[in-house]
């Protein structure tokens, strides 16, 4: 990967988070624009409650806790829950859930890179197990009432942001696309439009978490088709976020399968300190 100044912020664990929060930001500023200023500052407010715990975390676990031995994956987590959950959630639920992706789905595993299941599907499902029934209100600014010219202004931005990281090479296109093709198959009387954006963030940010995924090529393809096929079945009982974060942690829970049993293609595995 070429790391040059013209390239962008280098190819570390903070440079990958610095730029995987820049590639969200087209997300962020649409939802702010039509959610309000209270989404904003709630925003704000779970991203430095994330870092507040992550410094409780690294000092338990005696590691500094000062900004420099933090790789910024936990404003990451925040930011994508945030974006995942409903825009109208009561604050302290929204905390809850960074709490529990945090603490519960990064660091009770050891911290960056020793974490068995995504964060962000760990926070979706602990919040959605703690406080039931809090997380069936709309989880974006689209309701069934949206203008469609608003749907595409939320699937762009989101898709926007997902191909920087795919411009960077810090995500591969298998994930993505083997996700988005087997849905769209798959969800017969779904309705994509008003889904779409969550469906685009899933593919894009949260599915790929080198981390909690396979490290092939071909183990990644069956890794999106599963988290897809998965999602579709569960989404006869729960909303499209609650199916794909639950489809999310099944396909963490395969993923060492998935590595033993595609051994060929080595090529796409990434060294651990620098994954998600």
């Amino acid at each position: 990967m070429n790391n040059d100044a013209l390239s962008g912020p280098p190819l570390t664990t903070p440079g990958i988070m610095l730029t995987v929060l820049l590639a969200l930001l087209p997300a962020i500023a649409v939802t702010t624009w039509f959610a309000g200023t209270d989404w904003a500052l709630r925003l704000l407010a779970m991203g430095s409650l994330a870092l507040v715990l992550e410094a409780l975390a690294l000092r338990l676990r005696g590691r500094g806790v000062a900004l420099k031995h933090q790789d910024g994956s936990v404003l990451v987590t925040a930011m994508l829950l945030l974006l995942m959950l409903p825009t109208a959630l009561p604050w302290w639920q929204s905390a809850a859930g960074v709490a529990i992706a945090v603490i519960v789905g990064k660091h009770i595993f050891g911290g960056l890179g020793q974490n068995l299941f995504n964060p962000v599907a760990v926070g979706y499902l602990g919040l959605m197990t703690l406080v039931p029934g809090s997380l069936t209100a709309p989880t974006s600014v689209l309701t069934a009432d949206t203008q469609p010219w608003v749907a595409s202004v939320m699937i762009l931005a989101t898709l926007s942001g997902g191909l920087i990281l795919l411009h960077r090479r810090i995500i591969g296109w298998h994930v993505p696309l083997s996700m988005l093709l087997t849905t769209t198959l798959l969800f017969t009387g779904f309705d994509l439009a008003l889904n779409a954006s969550i469906m685009v963030l899933v593919a894009l940010f949260i599915a790929t978490d080198p981390v909690t995924s396979p490290g092939t090529r071909t183990g990644r393809l069956v890794y999106g088709c599963l988290i897809a096929a998965v999602s579709a079945v569960m989404a006869h009982w729960l909303s499209y976020p609650a199916s794909a974060a639950a489809a999310i942690v099944c396909g963490n829970a395969i993923t060492p399968a998935l590595d033993q049993l595609i051994r060929h293609d080595r090529s796409m595995r990434l060294p651990r300190e620098d994954r998600q």
